[in-house]
């Protein structure tokens, strides 16, 4: 958080504060994959397109889930977040996340 007072600690950010949405994978600690998203162009997306960016966001989720079972998840799920097919190695016995 920036610096705060007692009484500003709730007021908006200031406009040129830079808000990041962080997606990472990992696997007992390790990162397999990870995205950054920054808010300002997230913001414009929703306005264009919100049911795309929504169908994204929960890819995201049914991907991990997905490959969670499959051989090769790094493969899967880096294939997966592209097309939403969840195929083992990353090209084998695909099926929609």
């Amino acid at each position: 958080m920036p610096d705060v007072g007692l009484l500003s600690f709730a007021e908006p950010l200031p406009e040129d504060a830079r808000v990041i949405i962080k997606y990472s994978v990992e696997v007992n600690g390790l990162p397999v994959y990870q995205e950054s998203y920054d808010v300002k162009k997230i913001e414009l997306e929703l306005k264009q397109h919100e049911a795309t960016v929504t169908e994204n966001w929960v890819r995201r989720i049914k991907c991990a889930v997905g490959c969670r079972k499959r051989h090769g998840f790094s493969a899967c799920l880096t294939r997966c977040l592209a097309d939403g097919q969840c195929c083992a190695k990353g090209h084998e016995e695909c099926r929609k996340a």
